[in-house]
């Protein structure tokens, strides 16, 4: 095996201190849809999703903003479609990465992996849908 069987980049994650603003800037300022907005399961986090093409622009932020807080953002990183989240895992340990092991995502079905180093300051994480038996199948967008 040459690759980790990525199959295409299935989201862009932009973490901010107030999702629901940054979010609504890029609706106004670029024209872009958002399709879904949710609180995620255990940590309550604000967020908001797009579609560009096929990829899913993930805006996340706290559960409660402060409103006084001059709103920042930044990239947190990308979410890589694989078709084998265990074999990508070990093949990315054997090159010497640190991988945390796959874990349930928030998308029904899907499991994911954070790729903890090696990535020169942008973080990645890699995720297989239908991964895990009996959950409905989720796509890979809101």
């Amino acid at each position: 095996m040459t690759g980790i069987g990525a199959t295409h980049i299935d989201h862009i994650v932009i973490s901010s201190n107030n999702s629901e603003v940054v979010a609504e800037t890029f609706h106004r300022n670029l024209g872009i849809e958002i399709r879904r907005t949710m609180s995620r399961p255990g940590t309550g986090a604000k967020l908001a999703f797009a579609k560009l093409g096929e990829v899913v622009l993930e805006f996340a932020g706290p559960p409660e903003p402060d409103p006084a807080a001059e709103v920042k953002a930044r990239l947190w990183g990308l979410v890589l479609a694989v078709a084998d989240i265990a074999a990508a895992v070990q093949r990315l340990r054997g090159l010497g990465y640190n991988v945390g092991d796959p874990k349930p995502a928030v998308q029904p079905g899907a499991l994911i992996a954070t790729v903890k180093s090696g990535t020169s300051g942008v973080p990645f994480a890699l995720i297989q849908y239908n991964a895990i038996p009996n959950e409905s199948p989720a796509g890979a967008a809101p």
